[in-house]
């Protein structure tokens, strides 16, 4: 799962944002069914090899690093150069580095990136794109066939073959109910609380999640979806959960609202216990550990405290771990930065794949035949014959639960990080065998 930190006190616009609680969620999810869409690009569309040089791979990024939407957008581009300097010291791909050649800013503006996306596609000519960006528009890089990459916030990338959202491109909101009420069974609870913000891209995720669990048989008490995005109140909410008598606490909101939220229930003396779909982030979990003990996040990848609570068993992570406090320090923790890796890493999968025919359309054809795409033992396998059109049949969660100044995988079996479940398993789900080529000790 993604996360983000949000400024207290942020302006209306960044709330917009809400949206990157439920994407990074609902969206990283590897499809099961078979699709008929097609997997290639249209008939004479990315037969260039634009950006190809003897020795290089020019590659554009477009994110918002200024404006006050960039603590939520700008950090995609590290994790992206992150993976690039860690190929290209080796070698590149085929003696050819993969070179992000060209860094652009849309500063939050829905024209600036309009003006980015041509100046990438049509000025810099770019071989591919990763895009960070509120403002994303898909129909320049469908109509050049450009392979695009990146950070899905409002579910616009689905159902062309050359958009790759990190994680998978169609989002789903049915996938959190079954680990959510695993986690209701597993926690012993009785009476379940539900808090969202009015925007939609907040409520809409807690909403879908308190349908299924009321129609699972579960106790839904109390519910509140139209909390104001911007300071809101918690302490009424918090008396309200007091006195429905609610042991579990689903919240939708941002990590500022989440903190807020522990701060009330510890003022009331409430023992429940939280679920937070924001701040499983080791700044914020260390920061504010006095009221965040107890509280569980669900994450779609593995979990950065594995590499220190089992060390060996996942080296992917400690592969990106190293890498990111060599080439990109400071943003090991950022769940942005990781998207950035991820979508790297698939951009780099793809190119292995094509082979020296290094085309455009080459490049979209074979990333959409790699059927188990992992980032290097990161995430749940995604394949990409499906990810782009259907939604998924079974879906994998990574637990955490703080304790003390850090928090730490919990559910799994041994050293196994992702807990798996049928997306229609709602009422009392129980774990099914994990796909295989899942990271972890039996099947990494």
């Amino acid at each position: 799962m993604n996360t983000r930190r949000w400024p207290l006190g942020a302006l209306a616009l960044t709330l917009l944002l809400l949206v990157g609680l439920l994407v990074p969620w609902a969206g990283g999810r590897a499809a099961a069914t078979p699709s008929t869409h097609s997997l290639t690009c249209a008939p004479g569309l990315g037969t260039g090899s634009p950006g190809v040089t003897r020795t290089e791979i020019k590659i554009a990024a477009i994110s918002t690093l200024t404006g006050i939407l960039a603590a939520d957008f700008g950090s995609l581009v590290p994790g992206i150069k992150a993976y690039f300097d860690m190929v290209d010291a080796h070698g590149g791909v085929d003696g050819r580095k993969i070179v992000l050649a060209y860094d652009l800013d849309d500063a939050g503006l829905a024209s600036q990136f309009q003006a980015d996306t041509r100046t990438a596609i049509d000025q810099d000519h770019a071989f591919a794109v990763a895009v960070s960006s509120y403002w994303f528009t898909p129909s320049y890089f469908v109509a050049t066939c450009t392979p695009t990459y990146g950070y899905n916030v409002d579910g616009n990338w689905a159902g062309a073959p050359n958009l790759f959202a990190a994680g998978g491109s169609v989002l789903t909101l049915k996938t959190v109910a079954p680990a959510t009420a695993y986690l209701i069974d597993e926690t012993r609870s009785k009476s379940v609380a539900i808090l969202a913000y009015s925007v939609s891209t907040s409520s809409d995720l807690c909403r879908t999640t308190g349908r299924l669990l009321r129609a699972a048989g579960y106790h839904v008490s109390f519910t509140d979806l139209r909390l104001p995005p911007i300071d809101a109140n918690l302490t009424p909410d918090v008396q309200r959960i007091q006195h429905a008598g609610a042991d579990f606490v689903i919240s939708c909101m941002t990590v500022t609202g989440n903190v807020e939220l522990a701060r009330d229930i510890q003022e009331y003396g409430l023992h429940v216990h939280q679920l937070w779909f924001d701040g499983a982030d080791a700044t914020v979990v260390k920061k504010y550990k006095d009221l965040l003990q107890g509280v569980y996040f669900d994450l779609l990848n593995v979990p950065e405290s594995a590499a220190r609570v089992y060390p060996g068993v996942y080296p992917g992570l400690e592969t990106y771990l190293k890498a990111m406090r060599r080439y990109s320090p400071g943003y090991a923790d950022n769940a942005l930065a990781l998207d950035g890796w991820e979508s790297a890493a698939l951009m780099v999968a793809g190119i292995r794949a094509a082979g020296r025919h290094l085309t455009q359309a080459a490049v979209v054809a074979a990333t959409n035949r790699l059927t188990a795409f992992t980032a290097g033992g990161l995430e749940e396998p995604i394949d990409w014959e499906t990810a782009h059109f259907a939604s998924t049949r079974t879906a994998c969660s990574a637990f955490e639960e703080v304790k003390g100044a850090a928090a730490l995988p919990v559910l799994g079996k041994g050293k196994e990080v992702f807990v798996c479940f049928r997306t229609s398993d709602v009422r009392h789900p129980k774990p099914i065998a994990p796909p295989r080529g899942i990271p972890g000790p039996q099947h990494g």
